[in-house]
């Protein structure tokens, strides 16, 4: 299915909060990439294991909220050129019912 949307997701040790955001996500298969900031919780595992990307930001760069999302972007472009819209979000923020395609009739 060609989705529209994606979704880019940031965190560190987020833990049950990154479960709870990428739930959140509430649009099944919708194309999410999880950025993580040298996790050692076991994020990266987590996104993976619930269908994310994962990129792993390399460490010998400081990291940034700013460097993380243009990661996450680029990787989301890379695998879905054809996307129109793209969703940031926190690894300890959630969705609201319904948001993604709110948003999307929104922008259109």
């Amino acid at each position: 299915m060609g989705f529209r949307t994606g979704v880019v997701a940031i965190g560190r040790n987020e833990g049950e909060r990154l479960r709870r955001c990428l739930a959140s996500v509430g649009v099944p298969d919708l194309p999410v990439v999880y950025v993580d900031s040298a996790s050692t919780d076991g994020s990266s595992e987590l996104a993976a294991a619930l269908g994310a990307q994962v990129v792993d930001l390399d460490m010998a760069v400081p990291f940034t909220a700013a460097r993380a999302r243009n990661a996450g972007m680029a990787a989301l472009l890379s695998a879905h050129p054809g996307l129109e819209y793209v969703q940031f979000v926190d690894g300890d923020c959630e969705f609201e019912p319904g948001w993604i395609g709110t948003a999307v009739a929104c922008l259109d």
